[in-house]
């Protein structure tokens, strides 16, 4: 009688996709690494680790399915938001993850955010997970949020999944602080900081820790349209909307921007409110194509008290995530506080 044959160990991998976002944003930008994540790179680091928390051989694990988890509103303003979308989304469904996009909500300054994310996320996996179509469930999140989530399946009475929770820790150049929910960590079966694995100096030169980052230099438009989870107050607009926005163009063929001195850059400068959106707004201004600023910034109105066409008196800062961005060089800067609106 032949051998019965082993079953391979079948691994869902779960993104949510605004943590993922924010984390790809930060190795892009702000982390010596200067590259995104890769999606094939990732996933082939997930059946690694596997491997060696199982104590298994590679040949016996498999991905059977990813799922990515976001918040997407139907109306995008902006050509360089949908192309970068589509861009993403291309990238994901080259490496066979569904992707899952849930309507936004308007927040109380009507800025976009993501509602019930996590619960769908979390119905879908316990959904599989209680079909028996995956073994293990790779998670990557870092939200106190999927504890029930965690707990739920890796109890289960007849067949418990356990979860990889793979999670970052960072501070963006931008001062906002990316943390994991301690508790999420201690209930995960295999917790894994990514953040410490990328940087420990051992792995530099890691094959494996290498091909994490996507090395391509080419990228249509680096940002998508920027979502704030349900639960981010106000007070973090600053920190969370500074790389995703686009300037409206007062002109294609503007000549280069020249770089502002130290001195010109502190001088005190007035001009009137262009548009406003869910975290700012622009300033007018011909020679730079119009300067951001954040709602935050401003120290003696509210946001609902600003209207276009009000004067503000304000400085300026170098921007050095949109600066970045850019592929002719040309130097970026926005609006810095303290900023005063004029009556």
């Amino acid at each position: 009688m032949a051998p019965k044959k082993k079953n391979k160990i079948r691994i869902g991998i779960y993104y949510d996709g605004y943590y993922f976002y924010k984390v790809s944003n930060y190795y892009k930008f702000d982390h010596p690494r200067q590259a995104r994540i890769s999606i094939s790179g990732l996933h082939e680091y997930v059946i690694h680790e596997l491997t060696l928390k199982l104590n298994t051989e590679a040949a016996e694990c498999m991905l059977a399915e990813a799922h990515y988890f976001r918040g997407r509103s139907p109306k995008i303003g902006n050509e360089k938001a949908i192309l970068g979308e589509k861009f993403f989304e291309d990238t994901l469904t080259r490496e066979g993850v569904n992707l899952h996009y849930l309507p936004l909500v308007r927040g109380a300054y009507n800025d976009p955010r993501e509602k019930g994310i996590d619960v769908s996320l979390a119905l879908e996996a316990y959904k599989k997970s209680s079909a028996g179509a995956i073994d293990i469930l790779a998670l990557i999140a870092g939200d106190g949020d999927y504890l029930p989530l965690v707990r739920e399946l890796q109890t289960m009475p007849e067949k418990p999944v356990d979860v990889l929770l793979l999670s970052w820790d960072f501070t963006s150049s931008s001062g906002e602080l990316t943390m994991a929910s301690q508790d999420l960590l201690e209930e995960a079966r295999y917790p894994v900081q990514m953040s410490s694995v990328i940087d420990d100096r051992l792995n530099m030169k890691n094959p494996l820790i290498q091909s994490l980052f996507d090395t391509r230099q080419a990228e249509p438009f680096p940002e998508m349209n920027p979502v704030v989870p349900e639960d981010v107050q106000p007070s973090s607009f600053s920190t969370l909307f500074s790389p995703q926005v686009f300037p409206p163009h007062s002109s294609l063929n503007a000549s280069k921007r020249k770089v502002l001195t130290d001195e010109e850059m502190a001088r005190e400068r007035l001009s009137t409110i262009l548009s406003l959106d869910g975290s700012g707004g622009w300033i007018k201004d011909a020679e730079y194509n119009n300067f951001y600023f954040f709602y935050t910034d401003v120290t003696n109105k509210k946001p609902h008290e600003l209207t276009i066409g009000m004067t503000l008196q304000f400085h300026l800062k170098y921007d050095k995530v949109k600066t970045v961005q850019k592929d002719n060089g040309e130097p970026s800067y926005r609006a810095a506080g303290p900023i005063y609106a004029m009556e």
